[in-house]
């Protein structure tokens, strides 16, 4: 193991397996040479796996290891390093260290191995799980449970040059965009991985008792001196008694995972049903039709039971506007829906209303009943906020819009507001009767405890 503790070897030890600390430190200068110290207790050839950490640990090492030596000039380890074909048979490498070998991994014993720095911010990874030829089903399986062990930011991307022969390079772990994160080797003539890189984890050494586990299981030569008896805890010599609990675990499991699927499927239905009220939240007037702002305003207007009509071609040639229609017994009004991610909504949009209405007013052979027209505007803004943070409609120096919009029959609704309203129906906290009597109100329209506490009483 290079540039771990001897409190990492001491863990593996605990796990029964016969490990050695050697060293790596960084590149220096000495005079006009070029020196890199490094300390291995015996010979590569000597070891069956070399665990390389890019990580050069802390402290003098001096102190820490007995003979400090130069791999630029030990021109014999250095080869037994270059050379994958020879011993040690199986190089474990963690990436993502700050030095020697940042373009590639020859100080892990994988001179073939391509190092680039990787994107700031990398946060999403996926594991390969389709069946490849070669793949090492126990490898994929093991890096994979590894992934969301790993430690960010990540550092490196790794690459295997083209026709790596006799090898197999096999991805294991990648981003979004296809770069590699962790990976392994394969040969046809064995069982186990030549090599396996991974990134920095969390915790090093628990990724390696599991990969060193998995190795155990692939690849038993390689630890002559433990025995697992693998047979001992298997089905031939499980008592009866022991079959019949697990049995019963079993159908226990597989009862609990049928409710488990039974309510996610009924959750998922009705966050289908009601999703139109949370999207009106984070809705706006660009993108397609169906995700509109007014298209899930006119859906939860008619959940209140609101009738709601598109206005007719010869009043939006007059007014030159897509408004609609909202309707209830002797109610009418003429609605506006807009959103914007602006703190504070423009005034522009009560004017063009009131515009809107003028309009309406001086040519009555466009509604027969223009006297009786109310106006609405259903404004979705600050929309990147917290509902509960947003500010109230037209705050502070806008109030003058809102003491005019109640003189102009004009109401002003949020859209926190009307979710508001909305959930109070959904939850039977509100009738229907009394959320259509909020939203014909006029001036500033909001949902309050007060509002709660009469429908309750």
């Amino acid at each position: 193991m290079v540039n771990f503790s001897e409190q990492d070897a001491s863990s593996l030890t605990k796990a029964g397996f016969n490990v050695e600390v050697g060293y790596v430190g960084m590149l220096e200068k000495r005079g006009q040479k070029d020196v890199l110290p490094y300390y291995f207790p015996r010979p590569l050839y000597e070891y069956e796996i070399y665990i390389y950490n890019s990580e050069v640990p802390s402290g003098d090492a001096s102190v820490l290891f007995p003979v400090i030596r130069d791999l630029m000039t030990d021109h014999n380890m250095s080869e037994h390093l270059a050379n994958m074909g020879g011993a040690p048979a199986v190089r474990i490498a963690f990436t993502g260290g700050l030095g020697v070998g940042f373009k590639e991994l020859l100080l892990g014993g994988l001179p073939t191995i391509r190092l680039r720095t990787a994107h700031k911010g990398v946060s999403e990874l996926w594991c390969v799980t389709k069946h490849r030829t070669f793949q090492i089903a126990a490898i994929d399986d093991a890096l994979c449970k590894l992934k969301k062990d790993i430690a960010f930011p990540i550092r490196h991307y790794t690459s295997w040059p083209e026709n790596p022969y006799p090898f197999y390079h096999l991805p294991a772990i990648l981003t979004l965009n296809g770069d590699e994160i962790a990976s392994y080797g394969s040969l046809y003539s064995q069982t186990f991985p030549p090599y396996i890189v991974l990134p920095q984890m969390k915790n090093n050494v628990a990724a390696l008792l599991l990969l060193l586990e998995v190795l155990v299981t692939i690849g038993p030569e390689l630890f002559p001196d433990i025995n697992r008896r693998d047979w001992y805890d298997s089905d031939e010599f499980t008592f009866e008694e022991e079959k019949t609990i697990n049995q019963q675990v079993e159908a226990a499991i597989k009862q609990t995972r049928i409710f488990l699927d039974a309510k996610a499927a009924e959750a998922a239905r009705i966050r289908d049903q009601y999703a139109f009220i949370k999207e009106i939240l984070i809705a706006k007037e660009d993108g397609e039709p169906d995700t509109r702002l007014s298209k899930k305003i006119r859906q939860v207007l008619e959940f209140l039971g609101f009738v709601v009509e598109d206005i007719d071609e010869k009043i939006k040639g007059a007014i030159r506007k897509e408004d609609f229609w909202v309707k209830d017994e002797g109610f009418i009004a003429i609605t506006e829906v807009t959103g914007t991610k602006n703190k504070n909504p423009k005034l522009t949009e009560y004017n063009d209303l009131l515009g809107r209405m003028t309009t309406i007013f001086k040519r009555r052979d466009l509604v027969p009943d223009a006297n009786t027209i109310q106006g609405l505007l259903i404004i979705n803004y600050d929309i990147d906020t917290h509902p509960s943070s947003r500010p109230r409609l037209y705050i502070g120096d806008a109030e003058e819009i809102v003491r005019a919009a109640k003189d102009q029959d004009i109401g002003l609704l949020s859209t926190v507001e009307l979710y508001k309203i909305a959930i109070a129906v959904k939850d039977g906290v509100i009738s229907k009767e009394e959320a259509k009597f909020l939203v014909r109100q006029t001036g500033r329209i909001e949902y309050t405890l007060r509002d709660q506490a009469s429908s309750q009483t």
